[in-house]
C-alpha cells in the first residue's frame, strides 16, 4: 500500500501522495526507496558522477521499476530533456553496469554501443558519448533514516533554527563553498557567540583541527565580510591570539578552530567544513 505523507512547508501545505519533498533538494520516493535530487544543469557524465558522489549519493540508474518511474517523474520536470543515467563500461571495457555494480540484464537495458547511457521521459534508453552536457539524478538508498525537518544528512539546530552539515572530508574553501551550494545551502556563518559554540560541539573527536567558514577578506585593505556581504563587526569576530597576521601576504579565508577561536587561512588550505541551511518542511 502507498503510503501518505502530510507535511507543512514553511508558506504553503504540501500534500504529496508517495513523495516528502524538501522544496527543490532532496526528494523522498517511497517506490524508490529513497532519496533523489534532479540537476537541471547540464553536466558531463564524469562531472555529474562526481557531483553526486560530494552529496553523498550516486548516479541515478533504473536499478527496479519503482527507482525507474521515481527518475520519470524527476524528469517530467525537464521539458522533454534526456537524463545520464550511472552506467558506464570505464571499469572495463564493454562491461556495462551501474555505478552501483548492476548489470544492464538486470535492468533490462540491452548493451551499449557507446561509453554512457540516457534515458529519455519515456524511459527508453540510448548510447550517448560521456562529454554532451546532460541534467543527471542523484540518488541515495533509504538507510532508516528519521524524516525530519531538514534534509538528508542535515541536523535541525532548534536554537539556530538552521540545518547544519558537517563534510569530515578536506577541501579546499573554494571547493567547500561549491559543495554546499550544490545542498542548496552555504558554508556556515557564524552570527553571533551562540552559534559559535554550537559549531564548535560539531568537532568529530579526534579528526581534523579547523573548519571552513563563510568569511573571507577583500582587497589590499583586507575588509573581512561574510559571504552574505555582512561586516565581520555584526558577526562572531573573535580570532586566536596574533590573528589574523595575513601570512605570506595571502591569507584570505577565515577557518574556525577547536578552541573557539577564528584563524585566517590561504585559499588552498584544506579543511573540514559545515554547510548551513533553512529548514524545508515541519511534519505534524
Amino acid at each position: 500500500m502507498l503510503k501518505t505523507c502530510y507535511f507543512v512547508c514553511l508558506s504553503f501545505l504540501l500534500i504529496t501522495t508517495g513523495l516528502v519533498r524538501c522544496d527543490n533538494d532532496f526528494v523522498f520516493d517511497f517506490e524508490a526507496n529513497g532519496w533523489l535530487k534532479l540537476h537541471s544543469e547540464p553536466a558531463t557524465w564524469t562531472e555529474a558522477l562526481l557531483k553526486c558522489l560530494n552529496e553523498g549519493s550516486v548516479l541515478a540508474s533504473p536499478l527496479n521499476p519503482g527507482l525507474a518511474k521515481a527518475l520519470r517523474t524527476q524528469m517530467a520536470q525537464l521539458q522533454g530533456s534526456d537524463i545520464y543515467l550511472g552506467v558506464h563500461d570505464f571499469n572495463s571495457k564493454g562491461l556495462f553496469g551501474s555505478v552501483e555494480g548492476v548489470p544492464l540484464s538486470v535492468m533490462g537495458i540491452q548493451d551499449a554501443a557507446k561509453d554512457c547511457i540516457t534515458m529519455s521521459a519515456d524511459g527508453s534508453t540510448s548510447f550517448s558519448t560521456c562529454t554532451n552536457p546532460l541534467p543527471f539524478v542523484c540518488y541515495k538508498k533509504n538507510q532508516n533514516q528519521t524524516l525530519n525537518r531538514c534534509d538528508y544528512e542535515y541536523r535541525y539546530n532548534e536554537q539556530m533554527g538552521r540545518c547544519y552539515k558537517v563534510h569530515v572530508r578536506e577541501q579546499t574553501w573554494t571547493r567547500a563553498y561549491e559543495l554546499c551550494a550544490y545542498e542548496g545551502g552555504h558554508l556556515v556563518i557564524l552570527n553571533d557567540e551562540a552559534e559559535a559554540n554550537i559549531i564548535k560541539c560539531m568537532f568529530p573527536a579526534n579528526e581534523g583541527k579547523q573548519f571552513h567558514i563563510g568569511l573571507r577578506a577583500w582587497g589590499a585593505e583586507r575588509i573581512w565580510t561574510t559571504i552574505h556581504g555582512e561586516s565581520i563587526n555584526d558577526v562572531f569576530n573573535h580570532w586566536d591570539t596574533n590573528q589574523p597576521d595575513n601570512w605570506f601576504g595571502n591569507q584570505e579565508r577565515a577557518t574556525f578552530l577547536r578552541n573557539g577561536k577564528m584563524d585566517d587561512v590561504q585559499p588552498w588550505t584544506v579543511a573540514m567544513f559545515v554547510c548551513e541551511k533553512s529548514p524545508k518542511f515541519f511534519p505534524f
